[in-house]
């Protein structure tokens, strides 16, 4: 009974780890990509800005 309880237990702990870091990882991943898509929608609207202002000095 002894080694039937120590296998479960590795089974149930090795599950848990396995989802947790799964979890995380996909959270990391949904972070880095919301981060990446306001950076990049951040400089386009700097770039737009600038393109504006400059046409408006060469008038």
């Amino acid at each position: 009974m002894n080694t039937f309880m120590a296998i479960m237990s590795q089974l149930f702990w090795g599950v848990t780890v396995g989802a947790l870091s799964a979890a995380f990882s996909s959270l990391a991943k949904g972070f880095a990509t919301v981060g990446t898509l306001g950076l990049v929608g951040w400089y386009g609207v700097k770039r737009r800005r600038a393109k504006r202002e400059s046409a408006s000095r060469d008038d």
